[in-house]
Order: C-alpha cells, then structure tokens, then sequence
C-alpha cells in the first residue's frame, strides 16, 4: 500500500506543478500601460472622497485609457 500511494505521489505532482506553471505561462507578460490606467484610477478614487460623479468621471476615464491609450477591450 506504502509503495502504490508513492507512486501515485510521484505521478500526480509532477503533473500539478507541470498544470500550475503552464497555467502563469498563459498569463502572458504584465501589461505596463494597463497597470499605469490602474494606478491612475486608484488615485483618482482617493482623491474624490466619496463623491459620486467624481467616481463616475473617474471610470470614464480608466476606461478611455484602457480602450484607447492601451488598444485593451473595454472592462465588463
């Protein structure tokens, strides 16, 4: 029984960690100017304190740098 569960062992984490790495190379490489719209937008809504069409304004504008500056499909 020691023997068929090491084996088993042997089989199935190669197989996950050769899954999991497949998995983040799909993920492709991080996106700078995404990750520019993002940081803009979060200190856009910390700078509006609550108010509702400064946050409004704000999504209008991540979502014009997404679809323009960044050629990205507009968030759902």
């Amino acid at each position: 029984m020691e023997r068929l569960r090491k084996r088993f062992v042997m089989l199935v984490v190669p197989a996950v960690l050769i899954l999991f790495v497949s998995f983040l190379a799909a993920q492709g490489p991080p996106n700078d100017c995404a990750a520019d719209c993002l940081e803009a937008y979060r200190n856009a809504v910390s700078d509006c304190h609550g108010d509702l069409g400064c946050l409004a304004i704000a999504r209008e504008t991540v979502e014009a740098c997404l679809q323009v500056g960044c050629n990205l499909p507009p968030p759902r």
